[in-house]
């Protein structure tokens, strides 16, 4: 059995597919269903059920993917050893964070680690759409809010803060709420996606916490639509810190009920719970922390 021919099957596992696989490794397909053919023999199992439209993981090949991971993983880290201890980071991270969030913060942040660790590489996907990371080809994400995984291991990297913000055109039209309760009377954006509409906004102040069902025109699954839409005017938002910190110093957003903000929550960052981990894991991980342990967002 050849660490190459692991190597294969699991980009044929991430991509779902050999001729995507074989464009990623920039071979052609042949060679990769030469391969896979090749580790079939030597595990004695079949790897995957192939027709004309569907190539599907069995049972067995899902099982042997998660430990072959595990042990490229251990192959990565003796080769590190055996380099003499010099501590230059390699190989490949694979990254996922919220689609706003990454473009503002992380892609800068992997610009600067590269350039300290120009060996390492990156796969940044940005989605607002959870994904997961046991079934996945990640390594790391970036998550805001409590965990519903428990089986992820999380370091809390900052706080999420949300206020309500609005720009001044709309508060000149329409004035400015005086209370949590006066929301009621104003167009507020309002995030939603299928099977998920969050028209109740919970504020705190001083420990005092409400909850208030709000209503609008204008609804979006994404966060940077409600961002341009309440630049332009057109209501009151309940935004993250991090992603109205800039409009807020320059004028083109202010702050509405400054008293109140949204209950807080965390930006983490996880990982599966696979063992070893990678030292260019560990020292990106670190990175990060120390990066956001005074949050640039944080002085809204």
């Amino acid at each position: 059995m050849r660490n190459d021919d692991l190597a294969v099957f699991l980009h044929v596992v991430d991509r779902h597919s050999f001729s995507a696989a074989a464009r990623d490794l920039q071979i052609s397909p042949k060679a990769v269903s030469k391969q896979i053919a090749r580790l079939e023999g030597a595990l004695g199992t079949t790897l995957f059920e192939r027709n004309t439209r569907n190539l599907r993981i069995t049972d067995e090949g899902r099982a042997i993917a998660e430990r072959a991971r595990v042990a490229l993983s251990v192959l990565d880290e003796v080769k590190e050893l055996a380099r003499g201890g010099s501590r230059e980071l390699t190989g490949n991270i694979r990254l996922t964070a919220p689609a706003p969030f990454g473009r503002k913060f992380v892609a800068a942040a992997i610009t600067d680690f590269s350039r300290l660790h120009p060996r390492v590489g990156f796969d940044l996907r940005l989605s607002d759409q959870i994904q997961d990371l046991y079934s996945g080809d990640l390594d790391l994400a970036i998550r805001m809010g409590e965990l519903a995984d428990s089986r992820l291991l999380a370091r809390r990297v900052a706080d999420n803060r949300r206020i309500l913000v609005a720009s001044p055109a709309y508060i000149k039209a329409h004035g400015s709420p005086q209370s949590p309760e006066a929301l009621k009377n104003h167009n507020c954006l309002v995030f939603a996606y299928p099977g998920l509409l969050q028209n109740t906004w919970r504020i705190q102040k001083n420990g005092l916490e409400e909850a208030i069902v709000i209503d609008g025109t204008l609804n979006s699954d994404n966060g940077d639509v409600l961002h341009e839409w309440c630049l332009a005017g057109l209501g009151i938002s309940l935004r993250e810190t991090w992603d109205v910190h800039e409009e807020l110093r320059s004028g083109h957003l202010i702050r509405v009920l400054t008293d109140w903000e949204g209950v807080a929550s965390k930006i983490s960052l996880v990982r599966a719970r696979r063992e070893p981990v990678p030292h260019r894991l560990t020292a990106f991980s670190d990175f990060l922390l120390e990066r956001w342990r005074l949050a640039p967002w944080d002085d809204a």
